[in-house]
């Protein structure tokens, strides 16, 4: 099952085994694992095959109607060869399809969507709290929580596990003679804020002082980006671990966002720039990205440009579209950037 979870496809065989009988049915096994599947990756992400030797899909106990289907006839004297050159080009077909699509293509992003990934904050009059999470993944992610109340203090690092489409768990040992700690993480959008609110449902007493808790109402900053609907929460967490504590100086200088022209044809990225009304030219930037994972950014910082991408062979050389940028203010200096891959720095 754990290999199932961190699939980018999930490819099942739905064959039926008892032919004849009263509810033909395929392998029970297979139907377990198909179940968590959807769970896990979304009908979007899976390829269902079926040898229509033993029935057809109209036989199944389940609709295949608008799921990824590639169906084949393997019965007895057909043409083995001509039948598996078939199944391998439909398979390959779907493949492609679903790759094409992928994980990354089915995450929302803009306004009324939500994410985990981020930085996420709580203050209260005399108590407050970072929550960092990171290293999301379609079952659940990574989280840094801090938190504070007066002199007494708590910092958990941990794995919190996805059980629905807004709530996570984490279940953890308080050592050898207490019982387990346990949080539990709702997120919810409330008035335009994206909001994290964190359940401490069982003490957690070997993270923390006697009056600090780990419970309360983190709330996430803006995300340009994202709340304009350019790019989702996978892409934002990658410009996050190229940028590292530059982010936040990008950030500020990304309040207009729009997107422009790509002059790198071979390169085939989406590209998005911003600026704050009245100091363009003074606080500017740039991002370009694609669908395999490669990244390009730049930010006006005083009076220099910074660039930073995760592709060897533009370390030293800005993309066309990106020396086309700073056109109106070429005469900065460019300081050409190594990626951070860093987390944030938190109080602890």
């Amino acid at each position: 099952m754990a290999k199932i979870a961190v699939a980018d496809v999930f490819v099942a065989d739905v064959s039926i085994i008892n032919a004849g009988a009263p509810r033909p049915t395929p392998n029970p096994n297979v139907l377990v694992e198909l179940g968590y599947a959807v769970a896990q990756l979304g009908w979007d992400n899976i390829i269902l095959v079926q040898n229509s030797a033993f029935g057809g899909p109209e036989l199944l106990p389940f609709d295949l109607r608008g799921r990824r289907t590639v169906v084949y006839d393997a019965s007895d004297g057909s043409d083995r060869a001509k039948v598996k050159a078939l199944l391998q080009g439909r398979l390959e077909a779907g493949l492609r399809a679903a790759m094409e699509a992928g994980p990354a293509s089915n995450l929302a992003s803009g306004r009324e969507a939500n994410l985990w990934w981020g930085e996420w904050h709580f203050d209260a009059a005399s108590a407050g709290g970072t929550l960092f999470i990171r290293d999301v993944g379609p079952c659940g992610f990574l989280f840094d929580l801090e938190v504070s109340h007066g002199a007494h203090s708590g910092f958990i690092t941990a794995y919190g596990r996805i059980v629905s489409r807004d709530i996570a768990y984490c279940r953890l040992s308080n050592g050898e003679t207490e019982p387990e700690g346990e949080l539990i993480f709702r997120r919810r959008i409330d008035n335009g804020r994206r909001i994290i609110e964190v359940e401490e449902a069982s003490p957690c007493i070997y993270f923390r002082g006697a009056r600090a808790s780990f419970g309360g109402n983190f709330v996430r900053d803006r995300e340009p980006w994202f709340d304009r609907g350019f790019m989702n929460e996978l892409e934002i967490a990658r410009l996050h671990r190229m940028l590292g504590k530059n982010l936040e100086k990008m950030r500020n200088c990304t309040s207009d966002v729009s997107e422009r022209d790509n002059l790198d044809e071979e390169v085939m990225a989406r590209v998005v720039s911003g600026g704050v009304a009245g100091l363009y030219t003074i606080m500017e930037s740039i991002v370009m990205f694609n669908g395999n994972g490669e990244m390009w950014a730049a930010y006006i910082d005083d009076a220099m440009v910074r660039y930073f991408t995760n592709v060897p062979a533009y370390r030293n050389v800005l993309p066309k579209t990106i020396d086309d940028w700073r056109s109106g203010f070429a005469d900065m200096p460019v300081d050409y950037c190594e990626p951070e891959m860093a987390l944030p720095k938190l109080n602890g």
